[in-house]
């Protein structure tokens, strides 16, 4: 049986449109994906969505995402930003497939939609989790303090550029962002002391069996001691010259300098 050129040309238009179509549907999933959400709650230049009334005290947890806001480094207080409150592991995993992110993250931002995603069943278990009473960093399990860190992955796009942003080594792009997310919480407390978290992070025994979280404690702290206490910007930061090892090798001996005995 002869096919014909013009029978050959209509099946790979329709296979170019249903592909097409998929991925109109795929990206206006990511892009508007309110309908999978019931409820709708408004602070703002915030809007929150979740299949479920939003926790108690929200427009708490949103006034402390100012608050870390206004402290960071090319801060854009009052940009429009939608917030989708996952509230099971398998829902935020579906998100994350679809933004081919990794699903056992606490949150998810799309700076191009200015959307993010939180994983509330990991928020809560990190939370539960913290034994120890790990303070202004990601293990507290803190709403304000994931959305303030997305915020900071926006706010480095803005700055630099996507790609600029994309090509961030790991501990730079998270360190950032964590650095950011609790930087207004830190300045504010007065018992906080770097030391003790370099001391801490020191801790193999505590850290044994765990070691994305560490890493993950590391690139913050490496992060602080270069903004903190040698007065780098994220321009700075980027810089190619600033590597991991050298970062650490100096944050150490400044450490050991400070507590000899340690």
């Amino acid at each position: 049986m002869k096919v014909r050129p013009r029978t050959i040309g209509k099946w790979i238009l329709r296979v170019f449109a249903f592909l097409l179509l998929i991925e109109v549907l795929h990206i206006g999933t990511v892009a508007y994906p309110f309908p999978f959400f019931s409820h709708k709650g408004s602070f703002g230049e915030f809007t929150v969505y979740s299949r479920s009334p939003l926790p108690g005290g929200f427009e708490q947890i949103i006034e402390g995402v100012r608050l870390r806001v206004a402290a960071m480094e090319n801060a854009r207080p009052g940009h429009r930003i939608r917030i989708y409150l996952c509230d099971t592991q398998r829902f935020y995993s579906f998100f994350a497939f679809l933004i081919r992110k990794e699903p056992d993250s606490l949150g998810i931002g799309l700076s191009v939609f200015s959307n993010m995603y939180l994983n509330e069943a990991k928020i809560r278990r990190v939370a539960a989790g913290n034994a120890a009473g790990i303070r202004h960093s990601r293990f507290e399990g803190n709403y304000a303090g994931v959305i303030a860190h997305e915020i900071a992955h926006f706010n480095v796009v803005e700055e630099l550029g996507y790609r600029a942003a994309m090509r961030m080594p790991f501990w730079k792009g998270e360190g950032y962002a964590e650095h950011q997310a609790n930087i207004a919480a830190i300045r504010s407390d007065p018992e906080y002391n770097l030391l003790d978290r370099i001391a801490l992070l020191e801790n193999h025994r505590f850290w044994a069996g765990n070691r994305l979280a560490r890493d993950l404690f590391e690139s913050h702290l490496l992060v602080e001691y270069l903004m903190e206490r040698e007065g780098y910007g994220l321009r700075d930061l980027i810089d190619e010259s600033v590597t991991l090892d050298a970062t650490r090798a100096r944050m150490l001996a400044w450490y050991r300098s400070q507590r000899p005995a340690a």
